[in-house]
């Protein structure tokens, strides 16, 4: 009876350590100490400004941080995106998600209490009242003022030959929406800082993929509406302005991502969210454990959360007495000489 006893007994114990061992594979698949990141594109990669942008610091912390990442696009249809992140993160893969715009306000602070062990890093608009989420925005009003002062200059210009003798710039935004118009806001206030005169001609192409609409809007500015320069403020839609500037020999500014290439001497400079750094800097800053979730940051100028694009094709196409007024005006940003306004009560 004692032999058998202490047989059933290690048959047990066998079995006990099998359970545990089949559990403990079962509940995850990853590495010990490994961060699964999933960043959920509301639309797809390829439209050189700002999705792109944020993929660029996914790769910079994949490399750089040795974070494990996975990128998925959500594609354009807005009603799949937020049945589409949560079948994602139903499975408990992923420990961290990067996601952004207006657009996932709603859906990501809803997944956000259903899934309270997943933590979600928000990137250009704010999620209120989620102690797992971090988000952050950018002043894009201190980015679009330096637009509006560079534009400014140039209309006024004497030394750049597309230049018109009228005190007319252009603004083509994805949507009437408060985040795009406080752009606006800001550009109208940098235009104004330069020349109280100058009035900016604004149209919206309803969408953020419509590039041929956009492309018809900037010909209508450029051609009969006395715009010599036009600021993109509209995504991949944003790409037919800039190639209607190039058509016609006129200027314009970029967005979200340096874009100066894709048209040189047309495409003079861009306003940059730089959406890839400061997601770089909110991973590095989880990875450190500093990452402050349920709170909300806004990057400015003096964090480098926006800029203008100079590099040697800014150098080479723009006059240098621009390029000068243009450092006396972003010292005196970061310095707080200047004050810019903004629409949203989050950014000022």
């Amino acid at each position: 009876m004692k032999k058998r006893s202490l047989w059933l007994s290690c048959i047990a114990i066998l079995s006990l350590i099998l359970v545990v061992t089949g559990c403990g594979g079962a509940a995850t698949t990853k590495k010990s100490g490994e961060t699964n990141v999933l960043y959920y594109v509301n639309g797809s990669l390829g439209d050189k400004g700002f999705v792109d942008s944020a993929q660029r610091g996914i790769e910079k912390a994949r490399k750089e941080l040795g974070i494990k990442t996975k990128t998925v696009e959500g594609g354009t249809n807005q009603a799949d995106w937020a049945s589409g992140l949560e079948s994602l993160i139903s499975g408990g893969k992923y420990d961290l998600v990067v996601v952004g715009t207006s657009q996932m306000v709603d859906s990501v602070k809803e997944l956000s209490q259903r899934y309270p062990d997943v933590k979600f890093i928000f990137f250009d608009d704010v999620v209120k009242d989620s102690p797992n989420v971090y988000s952050m925005t950018y002043s894009q009003s201190d980015g679009s003022f330096l637009a509006g002062a560079f534009a400014g200059l140039v209309t006024t210009s004497k030394e750049l030959k597309a230049a018109n003798p009228d005190k007319v710039i252009g603004f083509i935004g994805g949507q009437d929406i408060p985040i795009i118009n406080d752009f606006k806001y800001g550009y109208e206030q940098g235009a104004k800082y330069i020349d109280p005169q100058i009035q900016v001609v604004a149209s919206y192409v309803g969408d953020f993929v419509n590039a041929p609409k956009a492309k018809d809007q900037a010909l209508s500015q450029y051609n009969t509406q006395k715009v010599d320069i036009s600021f993109n403020v509209a995504a991949g839609a944003g790409l037919g302005l800039l190639e209607a500037s190039h058509d016609v020999g006129k200027y314009s500014i970029g967005v979200d991502s340096n874009q100066n290439a894709l048209y040189p001497g047309s495409v003079l400079t861009s306003m940059m969210k730089n959406i890839d750094e400061s997601i770089f800097r909110a991973l590095s800053m989880y990875k450190e454990g500093k990452l402050k979730f349920g709170t909300h940051e806004v990057l400015g100028l003096k964090e480098k959360g926006v800029g203008l694009a100079k590099d040697k094709l800014y150098e080479e196409h723009v006059p240098k007495d621009i390029q000068d007024k243009m450092k006396e005006i972003e010292q005196k940003l970061v310095n707080g000489d200047i004050q810019v306004k903004s629409l949203l009560k989050n950014n000022k």
